[in-house]
């Protein structure tokens, strides 16, 4: 009488992290890593190890995964990851640069062209045409000052 329960080898759990790893590129969030790596050990302990029972088998990959899983969890606490400076800010990204304005300066509000964009820009009061300078961002305004 044949087993009811079909005879596992190595290769099937290195599959179920190949397919696990392919759900953490697909998945937002850092899960189905620690999974992959669970899987890669019981794959590894059945290729070092034939003939270990199946139970052993999910054990061993419960327990591996668990403790990548911590592992992981500390590792990512000491390293967080970096912003990248400047990312949604761009008109702090802007100080700095030259532009000339689009519209006059009056009453402390004009506009210029800066980056294929036109910026409302404050500032003292300047014609159009007149070659400024980004000092500093405020939200959507840009603070300029004559070159």
């Amino acid at each position: 009488m044949p087993d009811a329960m079909p005879e596992v080898v190595f290769w099937y759990w290195y599959a179920l992290a190949g397919v696990l790893l392919i759900l953490e590129i697909l998945a937002p969030g850092v899960l189905f890593l620690w999974l992959a790596i669970g899987g890669f050990v019981a794959g590894t302990l059945l290729l070092l190890l034939p003939g270990v029972d199946l139970v052993y088998q999910v054990l061993v990959f419960a327990i591996a995964s668990a403790l990548s899983l911590l592992a992981g969890q500390k590792w990512l606490r000491r390293r967080p990851p970096e912003a990248l400076p400047g990312l949604n800010q761009r008109a702090d990204a802007l100080v700095g640069t030259e532009a000339v304005l689009a519209e006059a300066i009056e009453n402390g509000q004009g506009r210029a062209h800066l980056g294929g964009s036109s910026w409302r820009v404050t500032g003292a009061d300047l014609p159009a045409g007149t070659k400024v300078r980004v000092v500093a961002a405020n939200g959507t305004s840009l603070k300029v000052e004559r070159v």
